[in-house]
């Protein structure tokens, strides 16, 4: 994949958490077990190539919920892990844009494209699009 700098993407990861692995759980195993390798792989090509990059955290506020804070469950999955300076916004709805300041953060770095990916598409990724 090429990306052109003059069209400054960001590349925005959604709730890629150690809690979806919890089959037990959601009910069942994800339908999309590639899901994270293929994030950390734009993940790194977003890196060396000094683009914004944009980590979402949800963060349930449900006490038993594997992506409450107080599980281990809520950290991200490490192929996708956030380095020094790159955001984490924490939210606990299904779209990143709800009671965040994602669209802020956007419009102060002038962003003209996003790439949106995550685990549960029909859930995080399709509420933030």
């Amino acid at each position: 994949m090429s990306i052109s700098k003059s069209d400054k993407p960001a590349l925005i990861l959604i709730d890629i958490q150690k809690a979806f692995d919890d089959i037990k759980y959601w009910g069942g195993e994800r339908n999309n077990p590639e899901a994270e390798n293929n994030a950390g792989e734009l993940l790194q090509l977003w890196r060396a190539n000094h683009l914004p990059i944009f980590h979402i955290k949800h963060c349930s506020t449900i006490p038993t919920s594997p992506l409450n804070e107080t599980h281990s469950g809520n950290e991200f999955k490490e192929i996708v892990r956030p380095i020094d300076g790159e955001p984490v916004i924490k939210k606990n709805v299904n779209s990143a844009f709800i009671g965040t300041d994602l669209k802020e953060r956007l419009d102060i770095e002038n962003i003209s494209k996003l790439v949106i990916v995550g685990l549960t598409t029909d859930h995080c990724v399709s509420t933030t699009t």
